[in-house]
C-alpha cells in the first residue's frame, strides 16, 4: 500500500534521541505512513532504525551530505502523497497529530500544528518548557519564521514545482521553503493541535553557540527574499518573549 504521508526524519549520531523520536511517529493513528530515517552520520541513525523492526520504518545513510542534503534524499525518497518532517530531537506528544494535520490541508499548501518547547539537559532530561503557537501567512514569514519545522506537513507534488531545499541555506532553508511555497500561492492552515515538542539543549543548532553562522545565512535568506528588519531569535528565544508579554 502506498502510505498517503512520508514522515522524513533526518538524524546525525544521536540514536538514544532517535529512537524517542520514531516511537513517537509510530504512535500516530489515521492515515498510513511511513517514516523515512536519513543517517547524516556514522551510522548509529541506521542501526536504530533498523532495530525498531517496523516494516513501516525505512533507513537510508545521506553519505555525509549535510544536514539539507539529508533532507533532500528523504523528500526525494518519500514515496507518500504529503510529507512531514520530525527531526531526531524533537517528538510527537498525541496520537492524532497526524490525522490533524491531514485534514486542515483540504487546500494544496501546508498545514502546521502548535507545540512547546521543551529545555532539556544533554541526557534529554525536561528542565523546563514554553508554549509555541504557531502561525503563518505571506505576512507573517515575511518577518519571522513562527512555524516548527517538526509540526508541518505539505503535499509533495510542491517538490516537482519547487524543487529541492536550498542547500546554501543550512540554518534557514526551512523558512526559505515556507517563503518560497508562500510566493507559489501555497494556502496555509492551522490545524489547531497541540502536539509538537522541540527539544531546546545547549548543542541544538539554534543555540547561542551557532549564532555567528546563523547570523550568516539570515543575511543571505534576506538578500534571497528582499527581507528586511530581520532580527536574529530562534523558537525558544521567541517562547519566552511571549511568555514575558514582550
Amino acid at each position: 500500500m502506498t502510505p498517503r504521508i512520508s514522515i522524513v526524519v533526518p538524524t546525525k549520531d544521536r540514536p538514544r534521541l532517535l529512537v524517542r523520536a520514531l516511537r513517537s511517529a509510530l504512535a500516530q493513528e489515521g492515515p498510513p505512513f511511513e517514516i523515512v530515517v536519513v543517517d547524516d552520520g556514522d551510522g548509529e541513525g541506521l542501526e536504530a532504525a533498523r532495530d525498531i523492526g517496523d516494516p513501516r520504518v525505512v533507513a537510508l545513510s545521506s553519505g555525509k551530505a549535510g544536514q539539507v542534503g539529508a533532507r533532500n534524499l528523504g523528500f526525494a525518497a518519500a514515496r507518500g502523497e504529503r510529507l512531514a518532517f520530525l527531526d531526531d530531537d524533537d517528538w510527537w506528544a498525541g496520537p492524532d497529530h497526524l490525522a490533524r494535520l491531514d485534514a486542515a490541508l483540504d487546500a494544496p499548501g501546508l498545514a502546521f500544528a502548535d507545540g512547546a518547547i521543551v529545555r532539556e539537559d544533554e541526557e534529554g532530561r525536561a528542565v523546563g518548557s514554553l508554549p509555541f503557537e504557531a502561525a503563518a501567512d505571506p505576512a507573517t514569514l515575511a518577518r519571522d519564521n513562527l512555524l516548527l519545522v517538526s509540526g508541518v506537513l505539505f503535499d509533495a507534488s510542491w517538490r516537482k514545482r519547487l524543487g529541492p531545499f536550498d542547500a546554501g541555506l543550512p540554518y534557514y532553508w526551512d523558512w526559505d521553503w515556507y517563503l518560497r511555497l508562500a510566493a507559489a500561492g501555497a494556502a496555509f492552515r492551522h490545524s489547531g493541535g497541540d502536539a509538537v515538542r522541540i527539544s531546546a539543549r545547549a548543542s541544538s543548532v539554534s543555540s547561542a553557540t551557532n549564532a555567528g553562522v546563523r547570523a550568516r545565512d539570515l543575511a543571505r535568506l534576506c538578500v534571497k527574499h528582499g527581507l528586511t528588519g530581520i532580527v536574529l531569535r530562534n523558537h525558544e528565544s521567541i517562547a519566552a518573549d511571549r511568555a514575558a508579554g514582550r
